[in-house]
């Protein structure tokens, strides 16, 4: 077995007892009338080739039998009965347009896409930071085109700021991160003729510097790519959200969406005491997708 595909199973184990140890958690809380608390699990996807589409389908099935499904912006109480769930999209490309997009309007699920803005009409050119399989997928294709980006159902699709050159936020300079972070979202407001609110930090490095950024440009939230469910009644700026792709096995997307893949957001907190006992920079965090 190939170390990838370990670690990928010791995840949906530990995802496991994860989900069952909330459910006890949940039901203590009802034994005294106390209600669970809600959090909102936003999903983020790359690409979704025409072979995954498939596997998509499925898995909007799941969310539509088994989910509400809302913005990821969403701020207030949320909906009774079934988990509440975002879905999210990273690097704007072709693909989520060709077979994404018309599967979500079928089912009337809102999304929200970010743009490296850049890189629009143009094929990737930065460096991945994944699997090398799923890096060569997402390089064959180019980011979305102005035109098709104003082409999109604003009702349905929201667009948000993914960075003018996809760089990471912790690896350049304060006045370098304020041109990415300022400008990316100026020129998509232009492009698009949207409001853009809505910023994704690339490859989910952030720092306190970049978030402070993040609030003085005027987004009114941004995303890391901490697993970590939402407390959507707060006004919280920094959002968590979990790895999602078409290829997860049915198990493994629904401890997903059902958020119990949250428990690998509490490395952050070893990640900054390795950083301070190193003397590295203790207040940048850096999750890894897989």
């Amino acid at each position: 077995m190939k170390v990838i595909e370990f670690r990928r199973y010791v995840k949906i184990g530990i995802s496991l007892a994860y989900y069952a140890l909330r459910g006890i958690f949940c039901c203590s809380f009802r034994l005294v009338g106390r209600p669970c608390p809600r959090r909102l699990t936003i999903l983020y996807y790359h690409a979704v080739s025409s072979e995954d589409r498939i596997r998509f389908v499925r898995q909007m099935g799941a969310l539509h039998r088994r989910a509400h499904v809302l913005p990821a912006s969403y701020r207030g109480e949320l909906p009774s009965g079934k988990k509440c769930v975002a879905i999210t999209f990273d690097d704007a490309l072709v693909s989520v347009a060709a077979n994404a997009l018309p599967e979500l309007a079928i089912r009337s699920f809102h999304s929200t896409i970010f743009v490296p803005v850049d890189w629009i009409g143009r094929v990737p050119g930065w460096a991945m930071k994944k699997s090398e399989h799923a890096a060569a997928a997402e390089q064959a294709e180019a980011v979305m085109s102005s035109d098709q980006l104003r082409a999109l159902d604003s009702s349905l699709v929201s667009l948000g700021s993914h960075s003018l050159t996809h760089r990471s936020m912790v690896e350049v300079s304060i006045t370098h991160a304020q041109k990415e972070i300022e400008h990316s979202r100026h020129r998509l407001a232009e492009l698009s003729g949207r409001e853009v609110l809505e910023f994704s930090f690339p490859y989910g490095e952030y720092d306190e510097a970049a978030v402070a950024i993040c609030r003085a440009a005027g987004y009114t939230t941004v995303y890391s790519i901490r697993a970590h469910g939402t407390d959507t009644t707060t006004a919280g700026l920094l959002r968590g959200r979990t790895k999602v792709d078409p290829s997860d096995g049915q198990i493994e997307f629904f401890l997903k969406f059902n958020g119990a893949y949250d428990w690998m957001g509490h490395n952050v907190s070893l990640r900054k005491m390795l950083r301070l006992g190193f003397g590295k920079r203790v207040q940048s965090v850096r999750i890894e997708s897989h």
